[in-house]
């Protein structure tokens, strides 16, 4: 089959410069009351268990003419198929006549993600709370979703770090800065859970977004960044939380200003390095002139440092939960980065190749920064499966709060799924009996976590209404199967 050859045209939305606006947002309609407009109070489906508690002190946190709705989109996030677009979300819930409200609803988890992320935060501190002598792991990184026509706001073009067999390099969507806490589980590994996310918007289209809603400023990723880390930590902070910080991070955010604000918020840092990036020597011992000692000793070169045949030592490490034996070299340097010393590991991935990273925390080993450096991965994974298994950026919302709400709505889920399936066995999680091919020694994936749960939402609502005397074994065997082929 004929590779397909990379396209230099830059992605433009799909619909015309004609196509009109949404008409969700011309809402003349709802000035008079229509009495025989069917309201929706409940999910046709509801939740149940831990996630129906997580979501409800979620839910407070809203204006309690609108609290009520959130358990419903969730439940409808959980039970829809196919394309998750928003109008599916509210067809799975069973939204009736006021699904406009329901849109509304979107926007307003939008404006305030900052608050209503707390009962997630609040579950981590009280189950993953490292002590004083511990410190939490949070991997930061930034992901785009591709989204389609000239009206959604927020909307340009991103570069695309996956581009994948169509070699897409650059895609037409959005680009979120997103802060995720890295935890380890005893089978499934480290995952990274995200809390709270920033929608980076290009500076020629923060006027659009400023003339329609007002304070809106153009921040880079770097600074939103920042934004994110110190909410963060303020809310762990509220929380009672005495553990330290490490924020792990892909080379694209090592840059001076950021990474010198979060040491000075008393965050320790792990991050790739540039093979260019310009490295010193440790300033040699005071030589007693007149004037300010010297911060910085002489030029250090990486690609020299790595071709020199002395200083290295082989290393057993764990890298995405598999180990590996690399050569590696490391030693301490100053940086105009961080304006101080820094731990360097070079690690030898293929003779001739090599990569570099480095450690804020000086008292650090090598295989200790590889292996958590190495953690930040599970970041990429936790954006696949945000995508893939819950439909992110596939919602058809126009509004910028909305998406934004959309996009923190997947995210937020994709956490609560993995907290409430933490401690449930590999068997309760993973039903193979409608697929005898599968391998049974296989971990559970997060799309097994989801299917779980929306069985037990089904099972319930069904054995609800089991006339008395019925065999519930022989129905739940029935049953199971109409849910193997539903899904």
């Amino acid at each position: 089959m004929a590779k397909r050859k990379p396209s230099g045209t830059i992605p433009q939305p799909q619909h015309g410069p004609r196509s009109s606006g949404s008409r969700h947002d011309k809402r003349s309609r709802l000035s008079q009351r229509d009495p025989q407009r069917e309201r929706t109070t409940a999910a046709k489906i509801p939740l149940v268990g831990e996630l129906a508690e997580a979501t409800l002190s979620m839910s407070r946190l809203l204006d309690a003419r609108i609290a009520f709705r959130l358990p419903i989109v969730v439940a409808g996030m959980l039970l829809a198929m196919g394309r998750r677009t928003a109008s599916r979300w509210f067809q799975s819930a069973g939204v009736k006549d006021d699904w406009d409200r329901f849109y509304e609803l979107l926007a307003s988890l939008g404006r305030g993600t900052a608050s209503l992320m707390l009962p997630l935060v609040v579950r981590l501190v009280r189950r993953f709370d490292p002590g004083p002598d511990g410190r939490w792991k949070l991997a930061l990184d930034d992901s785009p979703t591709q989204r389609y026509g000239r009206h959604v706001e927020g909307a340009n073009v991103h570069h695309n770090p996956t581009p994948g067999p169509a070699h897409q390099t650059w895609l037409y969507g959005h680009n979120w800065v997103c802060l995720a806490f890295l935890l380890t589980h005893p089978l499934w590994g480290v995952l990274a859970l995200p809390v709270l996310s920033r929608l980076y918007v290009r500076r020629e289209d923060v006027a659009k977004l400023r003339a329609r809603y007002g304070k809106w400023k153009f921040q880079t990723k770097h600074e939103l960044a920042l934004e994110l880390v110190r909410e963060v930590i303020g809310m762990l902070r509220g929380l009672g939380s005495r553990a330290g910080w490490i924020v792990i991070m892909d080379g694209a955010y090592a840059a001076g200003k950021l990474l010198r604000s979060l040491l000075a918020d008393g965050v320790q840092i792990i991050s790739r390095l540039r093979r260019d990036a310009q490295l010193f020597d440790l300033p040699g011992p005071a030589t007693g002139r007149r004037g300010r000692p010297r911060i910085y000793g002489n030029r250090i070169s990486l690609a020299k440092r790595a071709g020199q045949s002395r200083g290295w030592q082989t290393i057993t490490f764990l890298c995405r939960g598999v180990e590996i034996t690399r050569r590696c070299k490391t030693f301490l340097a100053t940086t105009r980065l961080t304006g101080g010393v820094v731990r360097v590991v070079l690690l030898q991935q293929a003779p001739g190749n090599w990569a570099a990273y480095f450690s804020t925390d000086q008292t650090m080993d090598a295989k200790t920064i590889l292996e958590t450096g190495a953690e930040r991965w599970a970041i990429e994974e936790t954006f696949h499966d945000v995508k893939e298994v819950w439909g992110a950026g596939q919602q058809q919302v126009r509004n910028v709060w909305s998406s934004i709400g959309c996009w923190h709505l997947n995210t937020w889920l994709y956490s609560l799924v993995e907290l409430t399936c933490w401690d449930r066995p590999v068997d309760d999680l993973v039903d193979r009996r409608d697929r005898s091919w599968d391998n049974p020694n296989r971990r559970p994936s997060h799309a097994d976590r989801r299917r779980r749960i929306r069985r037990e939402m089904l099972e319930k609502q069904f054995l609800v209404h089991l006339p008395p005397g019925l065999k519930k074994t022989k129905f739940l065997d029935l049953l199971h199967q109409l849910l193997a082929l539903a899904t």
